[in-house]
């Protein structure tokens, strides 16, 4: 199985970039939807998170808000919550792995943020960075999403600049240009990629 690890900076279009890869029969795995998962059903780390972040957990889960209003107040305790959240999300991202395996699919995209923040593109047998210019970012995630100035500066001083992200990627993919426009550079890319042979797997995970 091929681990192609795929990230991006925020508003950069890296999920649904991640999706189109799909049509080339690869499986996307999202990081950020298996974090959602935990938040609401793993007991065990629903109530790790509350030790560390007393009022976290509201009806069972891991209420969001809460969080994101303690690290508003400090964005230093964004490496505590990962240190908690970045082993567990490792283990789905295995399982999921395994399922595709007996699936056969091509390969697998392993939808990941912070990929080259944790060191995950050791575990992976090529990097792909998704890209946009400043403005298309800023119009993508304030105006069109709405989110807080405040808090958007505080995500991307937990993240690689951009610039870094392409310099160590394998491959960048563009989305400053319409949905046609990436898909083309989708299907290239999967075309160098198949090529490949896959070792990341048998290397670090099939032990």
């Amino acid at each position: 199985m091929l681990l192609v690890g795929l990230t991006g900076s925020i508003g950069m279009g890296k999920s649904t970039t991640a999706s189109m890869f799909k049509d080339f029969k690869f499986a996307v795995y999202n990081a950020d939807d298996t974090v959602h998962y935990i938040y609401e059903n793993d007991e065990i780390i629903i109530n790790k998170i509350e030790k560390s972040f007393p009022g976290s957990k509201v009806d069972g889960k891991v209420s969001r808000d809460v969080l994101k209003n303690e690290l508003s107040k400090n964005p230093k305790r964004f490496k505590e919550l990962e240190s908690i959240i970045h082993p567990a999300t490792r283990q789905y991202q295995i399982s999921f792995i395994k399922q595709m395996i007996e699936k056969e699919c091509i390969g697998c995209i392993l939808d990941i943020p912070l990929l080259f923040e944790t060191g995950g593109e050791k575990y992976i047998d090529a990097s792909v960075v998704v890209t946009a210019s400043e403005e298309t970012q800023y119009r993508r995630v304030i105006t069109e999403r709405g989110l807080d100035v405040d808090l958007f500066q505080q995500i991307l001083a937990q993240q690689m600049p951009d610039q870094e992200k392409c310099e160590r990627a394998d491959y960048v993919i563009s989305t400053n240009n319409n949905m046609d426009a990436t898909r083309k550079e989708v299907e290239t890319i999967v075309g160098k990629l198949v090529l490949l042979e896959p070792k990341a797997w048998n290397d670090h995970y099939n032990k």
